[in-house]
């Protein structure tokens, strides 16, 4: 059962999530390579690996608003009727671990798949940025 509601709803809360997270990684690029640069100028290695982590839990914050946002959006829109319950679904969906049952009602269901989709790609894009600047950690280190 195809739900424009849902289509509509799941378009714009994916947007808003690829937006916060472009927001994040914009932030995570330009502070990490200024001060990763400044690092190895110095020889700071130990604090090159801290600034390595310091970007994984930025991007942990920024999957977890993303997260949240979902939460919120189904809870505000009625679509799961309890707070706690909406953002376990969204966590488990976002994540695509899958560990919560489906309580989505049939013309919703269209939902998860859209939220999954936005986390694969989340994740992706936060992979490849973590890769990217793990390339230039072992520069460092040639």
């Amino acid at each position: 059962m195809f739900n424009l509601e849902a289509f509509a709803l799941g378009c714009l809360i994916l947007i808003a999530c690829v937006l916060i997270h472009a927001l994040f990684l914009l932030f995570i690029t330009y502070r990490s390579k200024r001060e990763l640069l400044v690092a190895v100028h110095k020889g700071q290695i130990a604090f090159i690996y801290l600034l390595f982590v310091a970007c994984v839990l930025v991007l942990l914050i920024s999957h977890m608003i993303q997260i949240y946002l979902w939460g919120v959006a189904l809870y505000y829109f009625d679509v799961i009727h309890h707070f706690h319950a909406a953002m376990v679904y969204a966590g488990s969906t976002y994540t695509t671990v899958g560990f919560v049952i489906d309580p989505l009602p049939l013309q919703w269901q269209l939902l998860s798949v859209i939220m999954a989709v936005s986390g694969i790609f989340s994740f992706a894009w936060s992979t490849s940025i973590m890769f990217s600047i793990s390339q230039q950690l072992f520069k460092t280190h040639q």
